[in-house]
């Protein structure tokens, strides 16, 4: 018997956006899914665009919130409402490519043991520009033993959850996601997960994230630290865990938040957000201890807010580095494809809102 998997996608005012949610999880090769919309009280058409696809697809099945719960919360309903051997994370802006769940379940049923499979997900920008890809920077496809995953995705190298199928036996057996870790709450439950069982890995392009300029990736603020350490605390105080990868896990997650500091102190600064790069750098130099770098960024906040010119400086340096960051994804990607060169604008197609 083929495995179901349940495609939970919160929803909120965006009815456009979640019809083409929707219909790329229809639109798979792999026939046996059921697609649950939890709509967070969007009071818009949201209701009438999942009922004329229901309508036509009795696999999708709508929830309406009777009042918003917030995001965070909305995903957790979803999670706790799983009752299938399998189950991915779809948010609303995003969609999937055709063959994903057909690639992660000829994967997982070839490693019983893994409770996590993870597909490539391309990062695109709203008008269809190649951002990231998280997975181009792997070593390699396959089977990853505990730890090893769970360090592989540390340094923003993550696999994208919209890229991830889970087994059911992950609720059982490490939890939902922790509401403390808050934002961050992806890459905790993908972590917790890989750091006691294997996970799978696969080059395949799998599905796309869209950024926003809005989105909270974009605008993060020190106020996304205490998760970071909630996340600490959690994976180096797992005894489950052994004590030698603990130990490295806390290391390396300490120097993601030195590094997720300076990164907000920077791109604060790049969007003119003086106070917020001053709080990132106060708490790297302070809290973290990292008295060279964090003094740097302070002067540098400094001259930028003295010197225009400088600022500006600034914001061209960080264009031309995500510039060669979207470049090295672009190269690495195609190497990646055993069939030759990847068709990225094949894949931003997707991104198109299909007819009513």
């Amino acid at each position: 018997m083929m495995a179901t998997i349940t495609t939970v996608i919160p929803t909120y005012r965006r009815p456009a956006l979640l019809r083409r949610a929707i219909c790329s999880v229809l639109e798979q090769t792999y026939r046996h899914i059921i697609v649950r919309v939890f709509d967070n009280a969007s009071g818009d058409e949201t209701e009438a665009v999942v009922a004329r696809i229901a309508a036509a697809d009795p696999r999708v099945i709508y929830h309406r919130h009777p009042a918003n719960i917030g995001a965070f919360e909305n995903f957790l309903f979803g999670m706790r409402a799983v009752d299938t051997p399998l189950f991915s994370f779809l948010s609303d802006d995003d969609v999937l490519f055709p063959n994903f769940y057909e690639t992660a379940v000829a994967a997982l049923e070839s490693q019983p043991d893994a409770l996590l499979f993870a597909g490539s997900t391309l990062e695109f920008a709203e008008d269809g520009a190649l951002l990231y890809v998280p997975l181009a920077y792997w070593p390699r496809e396959g089977t990853f033993e505990p730890p090893e995953g769970a360090l592989r995705m540390l340094g923003n190298r993550h696999p994208t959850w919209t890229g991830i199928v889970f087994r059911r036996e992950a609720i059982d057996r490490v939890g939902v996601l922790d509401r403390e870790v808050g934002p961050a709450s992806d890459l905790d439950y993908a972590m917790r997960v890989a750091a006691r069982f294997p996970m799978l890995v696969s080059f395949a392009p799998c599905a796309a994230y869209v950024s926003h300029p809005g989105s909270n990736s974009v605008n993060e603020t020190v106020a996304v630290v205490p998760g970071y350490e909630k996340m600490i605390r959690t994976l180096a105080g797992d005894e489950r865990i052994d004590a030698a990868a603990r130990a490295e896990l806390r290391r390396r997650l300490l120097a993601q938040v030195r590094g997720k500091l300076l990164e907000i102190s920077v791109k604060s600064l790049v969007r003119g957000d003086a106070e917020g790069s001053r709080a990132a750098a106060l708490m790297l130099r302070d809290r973290y201890h990292a008295r060279v770098s964090g003094s740097a960024l302070l002067a540098l906040r400094a001259a930028c807010v003295a010197l225009p010119p400088l600022h500006r400086a600034l914001i061209w340096a960080e264009g031309v580095r995500l510039r060669r960051r979207a470049r090295a994804s672009r190269e690495r990607l195609q190497a990646q494809q055993r069939n030759g060169a990847a068709d990225l604008e094949a894949y931003s197609r997707y991104l198109e809102t299909p007819a009513n």
